[in-house]
């Protein structure tokens, strides 16, 4: 197994910092037909003004919770999120926002002794998704054509 799998295959509250999932991992979350997306997993995309960009595209049944804005919200995401175990972050490669978000929303679970949560980086962010998984995407003009019809 390897040392991601070995991670993500730790359950909630086991560790202090967030671990690393990687992008067949979040895929295999998201094929089990007995989890569900806001229940047993999450995805939290961290961009902001990359989502405007054209061609930007989304992984399915994830939320966006802009990084610019994430620790002012932060005690009331952890009141939230705190019943799904597995949070995934992720940014454009994961190597910036998505880290730093997963550190706080991990750091800020430990704060308020919280158990049942866990924080993962999606390793390689939405580009590694997009290379491995190019037709399990959302356009953001899609997304956005949806949520305001």
């Amino acid at each position: 197994m390897s040392s991601a799998s070995t991670t993500a295959a730790a359950g909630p509250g086991s560790g202090s910092g967030p671990g690393h999932m990687s992008v067949a991992e979040l895929k295999a979350l998201m094929d089990d037909p007995s989890l569900r997306a806001g229940v047993d997993f999450l995805v939290v995309d961290v961009r902001r003004t990359d989502l405007d960009e054209p061609g930007a595209v989304i992984i399915p049944r994830a939320i966006n919770v802009p990084a610019q804005t994430f620790q002012q919200t932060l005690p009331t995401l952890v009141t939230v999120l705190s019943r799904i175990p597995k949070i995934v972050f992720h940014c454009n490669s994961s190597k910036g926002r998505g880290t730093r978000t997963a550190g706080w929303y991990a750091a800020e679970l430990e704060r308020q002794g919280v158990m049942s949560s866990k924080a993962y980086i999606l390793t390689g962010g939405i580009i590694a998704w997009k290379e491995a998984y190019p037709d399990e995407v959302v356009s953001t003009a899609t997304a956005t054509a949806t949520a305001t019809a």
